[in-house]
């Protein structure tokens, strides 16, 4: 009993933690954008995703490590799936959301072909090592098109065409942004170890409590290892940055499956067994192309947000059935 209440302790405030990293992380990537003249969306989608996903490729990369390919996915798929349904149902429960300034349709659509590719892998038994790097390599090389993509409009690159009149100028931005960068990057750091003590302890508190291995990865593991991503999009919606909000849900979910799985892959193949996990592969395609819809339309709805909370609530109805 002693050490149960020991580890919701730590969970308690490892989450207050979470918090309130979450929301230095935010006003930071917020200067460092308008500095750059990048949008929230870009930051999103890169510096916040990559950041917030170390919790996922923490526990993915552990689980290849000992040989739990069923778990590290189950960890991915489960946050992937919680990153939709919880950020976004819930933002749009409390306030319908409307991000038509910003343009997501390609990055929706390298979303829902991440998503395919996984469970095109999944049903064919796993991710070898050759497929790991293949995935690594592939968000590289996206990454790199949304940083290029970004460069192209940015105030920075206008500010280099002028350095011959503008050097003290061009100092002074670069300074500032170089600040902002390290301080996001610091507190993301910050966001990604306070993840780290709510999975171990949430999972401290699972077995305690008798709850199963598969039943961990796919809920308390995967909430637990989304909680950067929730908070940090949920603070995001809060300060009226919705492009940055949704940034981040698209960039982690895209991390998550390439990345985490990719390099966790490389480091030792996944060996799936599709019998355990084909029906959460199902709610992830569900969810997954439910949001690829909102983004082509640029808005969700308070229903639409409702009805991501009832899919989820469905999912965990699933996952009971294995107590």
């Amino acid at each position: 009993m002693f050490e149960l209440a020991v580890s919701f302790a730590v969970l308690v405030i490892s989450i207050g933690g979470l918090v309130y990293f979450a929301d230095k992380v935010i006003d930071h990537a917020v200067r460092l954008a308008h500095i750059l003249g990048i949008s929230g969306a870009v930051i999103g989608m890169t510096l916040l995703a990559y950041g917030t996903s170390l919790p996922e490729f923490a526990v993915s990369m552990i689980s290849s490590s000992i040989m739990h390919g069923n778990l590290a996915v189950s960890n991915v798929v489960g946050s992937n799936i919680s990153n939709i349904a919880l950020v976004i149902g819930i933002a749009a429960v409390f306030m319908p959301l409307a991000f038509r300034k910003e343009k997501f349709m390609t990055d929706g659509i390298f979303m829902m072909l991440a998503t395919m590719l996984l469970i095109l892998l999944a049903f064919f038994g796993g991710i070898s090592q050759a497929a790991g790097i293949v995935m690594v390599l592939i968000i590289a090389g996206f990454t790199y098109y949304i940083l290029k993509t970004a460069g192209r409009e940015s105030r920075f690159k206008k500010f280099i065409k002028k350095a011959a009149r503008h050097i003290q100028a061009i100092r002074r931005k670069a300074a500032t942004a170089e600040h902002e960068f390290l301080m996001a990057f610091l507190y993301l750091i910050g966001v990604g170890v306070s993840g780290y003590f709510v999975v171990n302890s949430a999972i401290d508190v699972a077995r305690l409590l008798g709850v199963t291995e598969w039943v961990i990865g796919a809920s308390i593991v995967a909430v637990g290892t989304s909680l950067p991503e929730i908070v940090v999009s949920l603070v995001s919606a809060k300060k009226k940055q919705l492009g940055m909000s949704i940034g981040n849900i698209v960039g982690s979910n895209c991390f998550n499956i390439l990345l985490v799985l990719g390099a966790s892959a490389a480091a030792g193949p996944l060996v799936l067994d599709i019998a355990g996990i084909w029906i959460d592969l199902v709610f992830l395609a569900v969810l997954t192309s439910l949001f690829f819809i909102a983004l082509l339309r640029r808005n969700v709805s308070r229903p639409e947000g409702i009805l991501y909370l009832i899919i989820y609530a469905l999912f965990l109805l699933h996952l009971l059935r294995f107590f």
